[in-house]
């Protein structure tokens, strides 16, 4: 059995609470998800809307060519279709900068080839098992140009929230995910980890957390984990997530903001719907300088 650094994992425990309550953890795809259930797009728009969002990680951008090429194959047809590099992609996507994004929009439109977005994720869900439908479907949208193992992680993560499909990851696939495996050799001291070692303490910190009244499926766990190692160092602080999702819709046209700040407030709790836009720097540091958890918008 490992030996954590239990102060700090009882810090880990009270901020997780924290992302949890205030609906931090991922605030895009329970944005989808309203849209969706709104009406505000049908299945395969919602499909195409999660597909541009992991393309570019821009609400903004999602929004942008969604409305300008409703679908992927509306855009495949367009005569300005080259156009889509205009919009941002994050430095998340970085490797999508300079026109690459339209190779990764091309591979999408190739792999579907003709079959509804919806069909052709559904067809490698099929098994009883969630985690065997995560790896399966994970493995199949990496065939797709650009997608790495963050990308489908992520892709697959909104895919199964936004429509409740039988998808769970069965693991925060550590061994390639840089944040929460440094996040876990922080908390139990280990510089040197082998994989086992990564799983096991793992599922130790999951069921911690469980103990402590968060639990918490593999999807918000991997992001929970990595955003505490990233407040250590004094780059995040609770509300983070949604004060850049406020700004992103104030980014989008009138009309559009309007729709999705409607959806914001229908998931996001009374007190933090308020939160300011935009990142707030003074907040970044608290917790590395004075161990406090910011823990109000």
């Amino acid at each position: 059995m490992a030996d954590p650094d239990w102060d700090t994992l009882a810090d880990l425990a009270a901020f997780a609470r924290i992302e949890i309550d205030s609906a931090d953890v991922e605030p895009w795809a329970e944005m989808f998800r309203e849209l969706r259930r709104s009406g505000f797009a049908d299945d395969e728009q919602a499909h195409w809307l999660i597909a541009l969002y992991n393309s570019y990680d821009s609400l903004g951008s999602a929004i942008g060519c969604y409305r300008r090429w409703p679908s992927p194959e509306m855009w495949g047809a367009a005569p300005d279709r080259a156009e889509a590099a205009t919009y941002e992609c994050t430095q998340e996507r970085r490797g999508l900068r300079g026109g690459k994004v339209l190779l990764r929009h091309e591979s999408f439109l190739a792999c579907l080839a003709g079959q509804s977005q919806h069909a052709w994720i559904s067809q490698v869900a099929r098994s009883d098992d969630p985690a065997e439908n995560f790896r399966s479907v994970t493995a199949w949208m990496r065939q797709v140009w650009g997608v790495g193992r963050q990308s489908a992680f992520e892709w697959a993560e909104f895919v199964g929230k936004v429509f409740d499909l039988p998808i769970e990851a069965g693991d925060a696939q550590l061994w390639e995910s840089e944040g929460p495996r440094r996040s876990l050799q922080r908390l139990y001291g280990n510089p040197s980890p082998s994989a086992a070692w990564l799983e096991d303490r793992a599922r130790e910190c999951k069921q911690y957390l469980a103990d402590q009244g968060v639990e918490l499926d593999w999807w918000d766990f991997e992001t929970i984990i990595c955003d505490f190692n990233v407040m250590r160092d004094g780059r995040y602080y609770p509300g983070r997530h949604l004060a850049a999702i406020r700004e992103e819709i104030e980014e989008c046209d009138e009309a559009d903001a309007e729709v999705l700040s409607e959806a914001f407030k229908r998931f996001v709790p009374t007190e933090w719907q308020d939160i300011p836009p935009g990142i707030d720097k003074t907040k970044l540091p608290i917790y590395r300088d004075t161990g406090q958890i910011v823990t109000t918008a």
